[in-house]
This record gives structure tokens, sequence and C-alpha cells, in this order.
């Protein structure tokens, strides 16, 4: 099988460099999960803030009371800073449900890349010949250009709806992130809060004689 594939040597310098783009996606997603776990860290310690006067103060004296008082104050902080990029997904799409509706076009491609989609703005290739069989074996070309970046009039509801989507869709997930991370922390500091420990109680050096 291995004697079917013939390589040039710009075929090797392609293979290399698309080994070495593989090993940078995968470092690359290592660092994103590091940094989602800081900011979830980070996140959490809200929790500390929203729950940290209503003990001191002694509003609240047991676990139940505390896991209920966070999880609503915990909802409220979620709804106040989640309905701005969930307005702006709204919003985006009711543009494009407009636009269908008003234009009666139920078929508009947003990732069109000749005229109305929104990969206008990049270049695209076509990635269906990048192997290519032959009486000889396979062989590798470089993916035929498809189109190159250009701004199209009909295109103008994808350069709404697309950015919309996707900075209003990203917000949305940090917001719910961050509530996911206070949660976790609110159910750990709920069961901490009124719970009796040993770790820091010594023993008298005198034993204490019965009466």
């Amino acid at each position: 099988m291995v004697s079917l594939i013939k390589l040039t040597e710009n075929d090797k310098r392609l293979i290399i460099v698309l080994l070495l783009v593989l090993i940078l996606f995968f470092v690359i997603v290592g660092y994103i999960g590091v940094l989602v776990r800081k900011i979830m860290s980070h996140q959490a310690k809200k929790a500390d803030d929203m729950l940290h006067d209503v003990v001191e103060a002694g509003v609240i004296t047991n676990e139940n009371r505390l896991w209920r008082f966070g999880i609503r104050k915990n909802w409220r902080v979620f709804f106040k800073s989640a309905w701005v990029p969930f307005l702006i997904m709204l919003l985006s799409s009711t543009i494009l449900l407009l636009y269908c509706i008003f234009s009666r076009n139920w078929s508009y491609n947003i990732w069109d890349y000749e005229k109305e989609g929104f990969n206008t703005l990049f270049y695209v290739h076509d990635w269906s010949v990048f192997f290519v069989s032959n009486s000889d074996g396979f062989t590798i070309t470089w993916p035929k250009l498809l189109s190159t970046p250009h701004l199209s009039g009909e295109a103008w509801v994808s350069y709404l709806f697309v950015p919309g989507m996707i900075v209003g869709g990203l917000w949305f997930l940090y917001q719910v992130q961050a509530y996911i991370a206070r949660s976790i922390r609110i159910y750990q500091l709920s069961r901490k809060a009124f719970r009796k420990t040993m770790e820091n109680v010594t023993p008298p050096s005198q034993p204490i004689k019965p009466e």
C-alpha cells in the first residue's frame, strides 16, 4: 500500500506543514483548557462576595438555606449579565427571519462564498481535490481556489447575522460558564460554612478529670 503513494519534495514539505499545524492545534487546545479553568476559578470568587455578608451577620445559619439563597442570587446575577448577549442573538435571528419573509427566499445560504454568504469575505478552497488518485497511486495537490475575499451587496444579511451570533453566542456561553462556576462554589461553601472541623482543634495539655 505504501508503494502506491508517490510523494514529491513539495508533497513532503506539505505533509510536514500539516503535521506542524496538527501539533499546534493540540497545543492551542491544551492552552484553552488551562485558560478555561483559570477563568472559572476567577468567576467562582464572586460567589464568596455573594454569601459573605449574610453568613457573617448570622442571617442564615444552616446549609440548605444558604444553598437556596445562593442559587436565587446567582440566577439574578446571571439574568442581569446574560440578557445583553441574548438580545444580540435574538436581533440577529430576527433580521435573518424578516429578510426571508419579505424576500420569500427560504433557501438563503449564509455561508455562500459567491454572492450572498459570509464566506465572500474569505479565501475559499476546494479541499475535495487535496488527495487525487490516479493510475500510479495517490498524489497530493494544493486545494483549488474557489473564491477570493470580496464584498457583495446581497450578503449584507449574512454580514450582520454571523458576527452577531458569534459575538452573542460566545458572550452568552461565557455567562453560562460563570453561572456554573458560581453554582459549584456556592455548593462548596454551603457544605463548609456551618460544618465543624477538627483540623485546628488541639487537645488540652492536661486532661480534664470527671467530677
